[in-house]
């Protein structure tokens, strides 16, 4: 029950630090589209794309290995930060060759994708943002390790896209489009890796002489290396469809794409809030032979992102062209897309614990294999959908493969722990979407004759109002209950134990 709640917690400070994030982020992409146009959005998504494809190359999995070695070592705090500091360093040392590679190949990628001189220019200076971008990664992922969320997300879900927009809407204003669309990502990376410096030395003890002197750790890379191609291949399908459709037309329809895709994956925070705090308790209850209450938990957190998740699917499906509103009326088209592409991330979180929970006990090699099988699955289906359906075709292509990985992925685990996710206790949120789903087709004549946002508005308290209701109703499983309970009644007696102090 402890670590339950524990997860909890810290889940839901993780939700509410990437909701905030994913926020910020499609502030940025409002603010291009609407200030520069979509030719300017379309060569931000393609930048942006390349670069985190890159900054994966350079952390070279040691983000995750680091959760997993701080958790084994958790009896020697110098071990701890010698493997914190051997993390940092290396990172850093594959990060440099790659960001001078990067610069080197501007030009051809340039010419790949369709974007110009301003899309090159563009590569040179993110490129410059990916050394920092890779410790401020490994950093916030070390803290994590000690099963604190905060730092990290602060860190890369508010300080790094606000500062980002704050200075592109400053550099807009003083310099125009362009010094602002190239010089907004690599300031705001340094001022975040400078943050999230002072947070790791703090609380964790890990100095500049660490990195210095801290030696290659080969049982972390032997780990990590397996983990950086899963995450390698994980990013290029999460990109795949901007790239290809950046080869396929132009940077003007990516430009069109890419609002459905920066709305739809608000729903991703989900998903990632539990899998950023459950990864390191799947490795200690592993690690301690807890395969009872490993099962149990892996159940109980599947629940929860099928519970959290479907009213953002609901929502994003039924009304997915006012939501495309906001960006301005030529991006309205998109509406199908985005409704395709809710489908699809609502069941890559139905399934993304799996991945999850395959890494953090040791079947590393079998989560590469399935990258792999993914990633080629994806360019067929984008090379077969994109040429016949154009943007469309790029979410259906999608939708396609998250539905056979998540069946591969629960096979496997199925398999080899013998666990299962699923049971009929899932049908209750479901069961509460489908409702709410159908009062929100009722209301929507209504809601679409309002303002964009006041639509959105008061779509967002109808949705969680009559989702709440039909939750309540069906009523949670007792072991939510006891979860919920627990976690109020620690909060009080916290409360409680601080005004006594």
């Amino acid at each position: 029950m402890k670590s339950q709640i524990v997860i909890a917690r810290q889940a839901g400070l993780s939700f509410g630090g990437l909701l905030a994030g994913q926020g910020l982020r499609l502030l940025i992409n409002l603010a291009i589209a609407a200030l520069f146009g979509a030719r300017y959005l379309g060569t931000y998504a393609l930048a942006l794309a390349v670069i985190q494809i890159v900054e994966v190359s350079a952390t070279c999995g040691l983000d995750i290995g680091i959760l997993r070695y701080i958790n084994v070592n958790g009896n020697s705090a110098d071990k701890q930060r010698d493997y914190i500091g051997s993390a940092l360093k290396t990172s850093l040392l594959y990060a440099l060759p790659v960001t001078l590679l990067l610069v080197v190949m501007s030009g051809p990628l340039s010419a790949l994708f369709n974007g110009g001189s301003l899309l090159r220019l563009a590569l040179v200076c993110y490129a410059l943002s990916v050394p920092f971008n890779v410790l401020t990664t490994v950093a916030g992922h070390s803290i994590q390790a000690y099963k604190n969320l905060r730092p990290k997300i602060l860190a890369m879900q508010v300080i790094l896209p606000a500062t980002a927009l704050l200075l592109l809407l400053f550099f807009d204003g003083v310099a125009g489009h362009t010094v602002a669309l190239l010089a907004a990502p690599p300031l705001a990376a340094t001022v975040t890796f400078g943050w999230i410096w002072r947070q790791l030395r703090t609380l964790t003890g890990t100095t500049l002489g660490d990195v210095v002197h801290a030696g290659s750790r080969r049982d972390m890379l032997d780990y990590s290396r397996p983990m950086m191609f899963v995450a390698f291949l994980g990013i290029v399908s999460h990109w795949m469809d901007i790239l290809m459709l950046g080869m396929y037309s132009d940077a003007d329809t990516v430009g069109l794409y890419q609002p459905a895709v920066r709305t739809a994956g608000l729903m991703r925070s989900v998903l990632v809030a539990f899998t950023g705090i459950a990864a390191p308790f799947f490795a200690e209850m592993h690690g301690l032979g807890q395969r009872e209450k490993l099962e149990r938990t892996f159940k109980l957190l599947t629940r929860w992102v099928i519970m959290v998740s479907l009213p953002f699917a609901v929502y994003l499906m039924v009304m997915p062209e006012t939501f495309l509103a906001l960006f301005g009326d030529v991006f309205i088209a998109a509406g199908p897309v985005l409704a395709v592409l809710a489908m699809a991330l609502f069941v890559q979180s139905v399934f993304g614990l799996h991945d999850v929970l395959l890494q953090m006990t040791g079947f590393s090699k079998v989560c590469f294999i399935n990258g792999i099988l993914g990633v080629i699955l994806h360019v067929i289906l984008n090379i077969y959908f994109i040429s016949h359906l154009g943007m469309i075709g790029a979410a259906w292509a999608l939708l396609t493969l998250y539905v056979l990985l998540g069946a591969v992925r629960s096979v496997q685990v199925g398999v080899l722990l013998r666990f299962q996710a699923f049971s009929l206790v899932v049908f209750k949120p479901v069961a509460a979407a489908l409702v709410t789903a159908a009062v929100l087709v009722f209301a929507k004549p209504f809601l679409d004759s309002l303002h964009v946002p006041v639509s959105i508005a008061g779509g967002s308290i109808l949705i969680v109002f009559v989702y709440l209701l039909c939750i309540k109703v069906l009523q949670l499983e007792q072991e939510e209950l006891d979860v919920i309970l627990e976690m109020f009644n620690r909060s009080g007696n916290d409360r409680h134990s601080k005004q006594a102090h």
